[in-house]
């Protein structure tokens, strides 16, 4: 990986900072890597965040740091101390890791897997009456068979009660329609 490769890396990590509520400063970091090494800076002034490939003189720290750990570090995955203990090397203000790291967006917190909803359990009620259902259908076929031509017999007159109502409503409209067209017609004659 080359240098500006891996620093895109590092500056893709702060496209979303906000460094309003931090204290100016300004952090130069050397990448140790032998493939990407190089030198790049992070300050903050006036609220404002950047983060470019040079040198920054005028600094409060310098960090030497491998690529993979810097990323680490700015992420939190890593503690400075760890850092130092992997190779890296701080000279200055130590608390401007800390400022870096504010600048960076809070993590969304885990949400708690949802809960199920409750028709599960409803479902199992439901298993639960169909099976006792089912146990009583065994027990006692007989009489749901008697039970069955009553009914029958039951929807066949009602058919036969509401068929007559049908055909006299329709005549009723129809006799309704005729009414107020002979009475349009005989206006029309008299005037």
């Amino acid at each position: 990986m080359t240098f500006e490769k891996a620093f895109e890396s590092v500056k893709k990590k702060f496209e979303k900072a906000d460094a309003k509520n931090v204290a100016d400063f300004a952090l130069q970091i050397t990448m140790t890597d032998e493939d990407c090494g190089g030198t790049l800076y992070a300050a903050v002034k006036d609220g404002v965040l950047a983060v470019e490939p040079y040198d920054y003189r005028d600094n409060n720290a310098v960090l030497d740091i491998a690529k993979a750990d810097l990323l680490s570090l700015i992420s939190g995955k890593l503690s400075l101390a760890k850092a130092v203990e992997k190779g890296a090397t701080l000279k200055g203000d130590a608390t401007v890791i800390d400022s870096l790291k504010a600048t960076l967006p809070k993590p969304a917190p885990k949400k708690a897997p949802a809960k199920k909803p409750a028709a599960k359990k409803e479902t199992k009620k439901a298993e639960v009456k169909k099976a006792e259902v089912k146990k009583a259908e065994v027990k006692a076929p007989a009489k749901k068979a008697e039970a069955k031509p009553a009914p029958k017999a039951e929807a066949k007159k009602a058919e036969t009660k509401t068929a007559p109502k049908a055909e006299a409503k329709k005549a009723e409209t129809k006799t309704a329609v005729k009414k107020p067209a002979t009475k349009t017609t005989a206006k029309k004659a008299t005037k």
